[in-house]
């Protein structure tokens, strides 16, 4: 939370649950797919986030970084093969610099989803 003038703008980062994807397109079908968005309540000078799609506990796939300027929204994927009967978490870790004359000037953000278990690799 940071103010200049008595201006806030809050940010919230959330990693949604690990989810079969099954997309039509042919090099990205049976695949794991995590996401994770930093919303605020007003443009920032820059927002960055990445994402880990973790499988049974260990690191499966990590996202490259995203970042925006002037937006008040970024959003990042990870995905990886889907393998079934496995346990998937999603985490993302991002950074979030406000504009001049807010305190702090950055701020680091993490957040971890709940863990889910995919039992089968196939559209329900």
């Amino acid at each position: 939370m940071n103010t200049r003038s008595g201006d806030v703008i809050t940010c919230k980062l959330t990693t949604h649950l690990p989810h079969y994807s099954h997309h039509a397109h042919a090099d990205n079908r049976h695949r794991v797919n995590v996401t994770a968005d930093i919303k605020c309540t007003k443009g920032v000078a820059r927002l960055a986030l990445r994402v880990g799609l973790y499988k049974n506990g260990s690191l499966y796939k990590q996202s490259g970084t995203k970042a925006n300027a002037g937006k008040n929204k970024v959003s990042q994927n990870a995905a990886r093969r889907c393998v079934k009967r496995q346990k998937y978490t999603g985490y993302a870790a991002g950074v979030v610099t406000f504009p001049p004359g807010y305190t702090p000037h950055t701020k680091q953000v993490e957040h971890t989803s709940a863990t889910v278990r995919i039992n089968a690799c196939k559209k329900r």
